[in-house]
């Protein structure tokens, strides 16, 4: 797999992470739950970015570049929280450079685009603070409006958990 420069691909957890980061600073992001809508807003106006509720049967989200115009496409038929996910997910691959993924989720942009969309709806900064003064999942999943399994796994892979 390559990014849109031509460069070879290989995962890159910190660096997603990092991009997740710098994002939420330049939009001004800071209290829980994230503000996908001011995210949103923030891409609409620097990258002609569209973001369009659509019936996608079993798929949850897409990305396409049509004339120079990034659109997510996100399935209206799931949860809420799986929405958000699949925004930011999308959200990811798009900043992160990748074209024409495969659709495996073990493949490296998909690893990729999980770990920017984990941090961008779960910053690492706020889920330290907030698992150390409740270390409640159920609690966790209504602050943050993810779901129980994503909250997991990021508590997981950051060595919270």
């Amino acid at each position: 797999m390559r990014r849109n420069d031509g460069t070879q691909l290989s995962v890159n957890v910190g660096g997603a992470r990092a991009i997740a980061r710098k994002l939420l600073k330049d939009v001004g992001i800071k209290e829980i739950p994230v503000s996908l809508w001011k995210v949103i807003e923030y891409l609409k106006a620097r990258h002609d970015f569209e973001v369009l509720r659509l019936s996608l049967g079993n798929v949850d989200g897409i990305l396409v570049t049509i004339d120079g115009q990034p659109t997510i496409g996100f399935n209206g038929d799931v949860s809420w929280v799986r929405k958000r996910f699949t925004i930011a997910h999308e959200i990811g691959h798009y900043l992160l450079g990748h074209t024409c993924t495969d659709p495996d989720i073990d493949s490296d942009p998909e690893r990729e685009a999980h770990q920017f969309a984990a941090e961008l709806l779960m910053p690492l900064a706020f889920l330290k603070i907030d698992y150390k003064a409740k270390p409640d999942l159920d609690f966790l999943t209504q602050k943050y409006k993810a779901s129980r399994e994503a909250l997991t796994i990021h508590l997981i892979e950051c060595r919270i958990l």
